[in-house]
């Protein structure tokens, strides 16, 4: 049996890619070291619609879906090519799996898909799909971001994605922008690591290595801090996609944090290879 292979980004603020900070520095020299893919499969936090999405874009376009930065930020460019045939293909894949899929060739990335790829692929050349995290309805007939069904999303595409194509998931390892906002306001350059973000970090690293199924789709009461480092699911979902993406059978994958640095004290900047020896 393969082990797919997939990667977790936890993207930072969209001035990750100007900022003076060690995760830049990693994401810039990350495309020298890894295998080239022919393609990218890439899911990002900031992506969220009704359904799950697939995106066909012929050629995609920077979304600059942020404001109060930098103005060169405003200037930037990313406009990969996207592969519109494989996107197809996924969505197919996808349907004829039971799931509720969508096709759309809007072009628009978002920051948390174009910073991490701008840094790692800055030429623009690898070939693009995007896929949405999915608001489906829940069983009460509410809308909201369900674990079973990410995770159902992660397992299909371990399924289906060929070897020479990289599943990409973009968000972040914790996510509390109410802590990240107080910790700027003090400004004083220097924070200290708040200890439920390091535990929360420990916490994903001991699950990633050790747990399965049962646990992930659970992950919210299992995990210690879980609320606290995500007060909202959408960030850590990505991580939780690749999880299934890269375990065969129920077997836990391999997990190599590839880096590992914290931002503000409370936002981790890790970037796990799922199957990456």
């Amino acid at each position: 049996m393969r082990k797919f292979r997939s990667l977790f980004i936890s993207h930072g603020a969209p001035s990750t890619v100007i900022d003076d900070i060690p995760a830049r520095h990693f994401l810039e020299q990350l495309g020298q070291t890894m295998p080239r893919p022919r393609a990218i499969v890439l899911i990002s936090a900031h992506n969220i619609a009704r359904k799950t999405v697939v995106g066909t874009a012929a050629q995609w376009q920077e979304w600059h879906d942020f404001g109060g930065f930098a103005p060169e930020l405003y200037q930037m460019q990313y406009r990969p090519n996207g592969a519109p045939e494989l996107a197809v293909q996924i969505a197919q894949a996808l349907a004829a799996d039971g799931q509720d899929v969508a096709i759309s060739d809007d072009p628009a990335l978002d920051h948390g898909a174009w910073v991490p790829l701008k840094l790692i692929y800055p030429q623009a050349d690898v070939p693009l799909v995007t896929i949405s995290l999915s608001q489906g309805m829940d069983n009460a007939a509410h809308w909201g971001l369900d674990n079973a069904a990410h995770w159902r999303l992660g397992e299909r595409l371990g399924q289906v994605l060929p070897d020479d194509v990289l599943l990409m998931t973009s968000g972040s390892i914790t996510h509390n922008l109410r802590d990240a906002f107080s910790r700027m306001q003090s400004d004083t350059g220097e924070y200290t690591v708040e200890q439920y973000a390091s535990e929360f970090i420990a916490g994903s690293y001991v699950a990633l290595n050790t747990q399965g199924k049962a646990f992930w789709l659970d992950w919210q009461n299992r995990l210690r801090h879980a609320r606290r480092a995500h007060p909202t699911p959408e960030h850590f979902l990505p991580l939780l996609i690749a999880r299934a993406a890269a375990g065969i059978d129920g077997e836990a994958p391999s997990v190599t944090p590839l880096h590992q640095s914290i931002e503000l004290g409370v936002l981790g900047m890790d970037v796990i290879g799922l199957n990456w020896s």
